[in-house]
């Protein structure tokens, strides 16, 4: 068996578990932790809700999507070197603008239908919406990941194309030790700070959060490097125990800071952005908790989920389609939740589990279907 066969199953798992994530982020959301969303029920009545998903989703922030963009980068230039540059074009332009056109002018707007009419403030009748309010509601809205793939690919082709032109050959990079590391977190939170200070946290166009992106940019970037210098074979259990611990002493810190930083006496928004010490200090919180849990968890995957089976090749092949289609199963888990008796906290850990079985298991109809299995 190949190296690049033994670690795609542990990746291709890895995928699965970040796209579980986010389904599990935007359900904590909608029941009332930080962020904004199609359908937020309520927001929490008990503190220990309101703390422990606000805790899950300011951690998920801080790598799930970063992850991502690694774990995508990471498979780019194996797909450009066997496709060769004009074959992959057209593959991205299908696999990824195909679903991203179509969510931004349907599936979007549908999805706030729904929203709308579970709220009340819409009456039923969804082509009549759809005719009146229809360019009034569109917006990538989670597929703003794919809009940035898409930015960050082909800015990576055309460097690609250039070097080809060239005849240079591929640069290897030996994998960080933990002195580069560290100059690493520190640069890319200092420029993040830098960012936020005309680009607050909430910041968007076209549903990309700007002040997220130097961190977005910089794993792409490594993911590609990690491909190219094969630096996942080469991670080591002691260094990814000592980022990881970084991390966990960081995350169970983080009230503390939000404390000290007056985001309980209405001081919040000051860590958001802007030249406060609150804002660098979350800045520079988010690459350690970042690379503290990416490295784990690659660690963890290739050491004990490097495996396969008919469920996850399901699950690995319905991953991208489950993303795409996973906010109308949150919107319609939350409106079927939300009158639950229990606080808010409980509701998420019953709905979550499943919220995201359904949303797999109707994403495997979907991929089956001709055509629709070209492209998903």
């Amino acid at each position: 068996m190949s190296f690049l066969n033994r670690r795609l199953k542990y990746l291709d798992n890895l995928r699965v578990f970040l796209t579980c994530l986010v389904i599990c982020h935007h359900q904590a959301i909608a029941f009332g932790a930080p962020g904004g969303w199609y359908y937020v029920a309520t927001a929490p009545t008990d503190v220990v809700s309101f703390v422990l998903l606000t805790m899950f989703v300011a951690v998920n922030q801080a790598f799930f999507m970063s992850l991502f963009f690694f774990v995508a980068a990471f498979f780019t230039p194996q797909s450009l070197d066997k496709k060769g540059v004009r074959r992959f074009i057209k593959d991205r332009l299908m696999r990824l603008g195909i679903p991203l056109v179509v969510y931004f002018f349907f599936l979007h707007p549908s999805v706030v239908y729904l929203a709308q009419l579970f709220k009340g403030q819409i009456e039923p009748g969804y082509f009549r919406f759809m005719a009146a309010r229809l360019l009034t509601c569109v917006s990538p809205g989670p597929m703003w990941f794919v809009l940035a793939l898409l930015m960050f690919t082909a800015v990576y082709v055309a460097v690609f194309a250039r070097r080809q032109r060239r005849g240079a050959s591929s640069i290897r990079i030996p994998f960080p030790d933990n002195r580069r590391i560290l100059v690493f977190i520190v640069g890319i939170g200092f420029a993040t700070f830098l960012l936020r200070l005309v680009c607050p946290l909430g910041t968007e166009i076209l549903n990309l959060q700007i002040a997220y992106f130097p961190l977005y940019i910089a794993m792409f970037v490594f993911g590609i490097f990690a491909y190219r210098s094969s630096w996942l074979e080469e991670i080591q259990t002691s260094q990814t125990a000592l980022w990881f611990r970084t991390a966990l002493v960081l995350i169970i810190t983080l009230p503390l800071i939000l404390v000290l930083g007056g985001a309980l006496k209405g001081a919040g928004d000051t860590f958001r952005g802007g030249p406060h010490w609150q804002a660098y200090v979350y800045a520079v919180w988010e690459p350690f908790v970042c690379v503290g849990i990416s490295l784990k968890l690659a660690a963890l995957f290739r050491a004990r989920l490097n495996i396969t089976n008919k469920i996850t090749q399901h699950a690995a092949k319905s991953s991208y389609t489950a993303y795409i289609i996973h906010p109308f199963f949150v919107v319609v888990g939350t409106y079927l939740a939300k009158a639950w008796p229990l606080p808010s906290l409980a509701i998420v850990m019953l709905v979550c589990p499943l919220v995201v079985v359904a949303c797999f298991l109707c994403a495997d109809l979907i991929r089956q279907v001709p055509l629709l299995n070209k492209i998903l």
